[in-house]
């Protein structure tokens, strides 16, 4: 495994802050938290606003602006992720080639708040960077806002695909807005907990997680890893490793729907680490229970010694 291939899959969370999502759409079978969100119109000029100042601060690389229109807790988050790449903040942030799409020429469909977190809505060609002889479709743009100190600041956004689907296409073009309903389209049910800051670590590490009919949360060294359920994922491990020795929390709890499909659930968490992030990248811990899966495990391991 060439850890490159990490890097680039990091690159499209991190230096365009964006954390974009292309996830199909899947609104008819899996409802959102819509009962903890109203529809609110009213604060859409100051969403769109947000974003394009958002915009103006990665166009131009202009670090100040981008912390004045970024939310505090991706501001962390973002250099958090740059910092454990060992890539240079802010030069990297700005360096990424993904794009930020204009509002320009998309439809707005409309503005869910929780009061404290909103997402605004928009279909169309959302462009995030043209690549010559591939079109862009038409796909839903979710974006991201919280509100600190009284001020609507970008969190991050989503790109929902909808592929050939006419029955949305036909209800868009009715002013049909019922699917905002669908988990995609909430938004945060509170402000996030501030991420605590990172140093350059001496290994760039990621994580392998295996949570098949289990929510796994993985935090290496102190810092979250992330919350998986139900999936086979990477992650990159926040804060990188140490050298010499290393702690990792995993915490396990079976689902409700385990062993429909007639997949066995399972749990394993791999950690692979690079003291070079363009080099070869060796596992450095391995957790594969054989027999019930413990609700907590805590261990330690050492990396470079």
């Amino acid at each position: 495994m060439r850890y490159r291939r990490v890097m680039h899959l990091s690159r499209l969370f991190v230096a365009a802050a964006l954390a974009v999502c292309l996830a199909p759409l899947s609104v008819r079978s899996q409802a959102g938290n819509a009962s903890a969100t109203r529809p609110d119109n009213s604060i859409r000029v100051s969403l769109e606003s947000a974003y394009d100042a958002w915009r103006r601060a990665m166009d131009a690389g202009d670090l100040a602006l981008w912390e004045q229109t970024t939310a505090f807790s991706r501001q962390i988050e973002t250099r958090n992720r740059i910092v454990s790449q060992k890539l240079p903040f802010p030069q990297a942030l700005f360096d990424d080639p993904v794009g930020s799409p204009s509002l320009g020429g998309l439809i707005a469909l409309g503005v869910l708040s929780t009061g404290d977190t909103a997402t605004a809505t928009y279909f169309g060609k959302a462009n995030f960077g043209e690549e010559p002889g591939v079109p862009i479709s038409d796909n839903l743009l979710v974006l991201h806002f919280l509100r600190e100190e009284g001020k609507w600041l970008f969190d991050n956004l989503r790109i929902v695909k909808i592929g050939g689907d006419a029955e949305l296409l036909l209800q868009i073009r009715n002013a049909d807005f019922s699917f905002l309903n669908g988990a995609e389209f909430q938004p945060a049910p509170s402000l996030p907990p501030l991420p605590q800051p990172v140093e350059t670590p001496a290994f760039v590490a990621e994580a392998w997680i295996d949570s098949t009919g289990h929510e796994v949360t993985v935090t290496v060294n102190g810092h979250l890893t992330g919350t998986f359920k139900n999936a086979k994922v990477t992650e990159l491990v926040m804060g990188g490793l140490r050298r010499g020795g290393n702690s990792v929390k995993i915490e396990s709890r079976l689902l409700p729907e385990a062993g429909r499909g007639g997949n066995s659930p399972k749990v394993e968490v791999a950690i692979y680490a690079a003291e070079d992030p363009a080099g070869q990248a060796k596992r450095v811990y391995h957790f594969r229970p054989t027999a019930a899966v413990p609700p907590v495990t805590t261990e330690q391991f050492e990396v470079g010694n």
